[in-house]
C-alpha cells in the first residue's frame, strides 16, 4: 500500500548539532504515526529576514507540485520569525491545500 505523502519543515537555527538527525526522525515517525509517508525536510538556515523564508517558498511549491496536503514540524519552527506564524499556515493553506502538523519538542 502506497502512503499519502508529507513534507517536513525545520528551521536549524532551533535545532542543535546533534539534533538534527533525531529531529528528521521524529518527523518520519510522526509521519508514519499519522498515515502518511515523510518526502523531503526542507530545511530553513538562520536568518529568516526574507517576507517568507526561502525554504519555506520551496515546501510550499513542492506541496502544490506533488498534491501533498499534510506538513510536519517541531512546535515553534512557523513562529518567530520576520513573518508571523498565521501568514505562513495561511499561505500552506491558501497556495497548497495543506495543513500543518505540530509535534511536541
Amino acid at each position: 500500500m502506497v502512503l499519502p505523502l508529507a513534507y517536513g519543515y525545520l528551521r536549524d537555527d532551533l535545532l542543535g548539532d546533534c539534533d538534527s538527525d533525531s529531529s528528521e526522525d521524529r518527523l518520519r515517525n510522526t509521519a508514519r504515526s499519522l498515515g502518511y509517508e515523510l518526502g523531503a525536510v526542507f530545511r530553513e538556515p538562520a536568518p529568516q529576514n526574507a517576507m517568507l523564508p526561502p525554504a519555506f517558498v520551496d515546501l510550499v511549491q513542492e506541496c502544490r507540485r506533488a498534491a501533498a496536503h499534510v506538513v510536519i514540524t517541531l512546535r515553534g519552527h512557523m513562529s518567530d520569525m520576520a513573518v508571523c506564524r498565521m501568514v505562513l499556515l495561511t499561505v500552506l493553506d491558501v497556495r497548497a491545500g495543506a495543513t500543518v502538523h505540530e509535534v511536541e519538542v
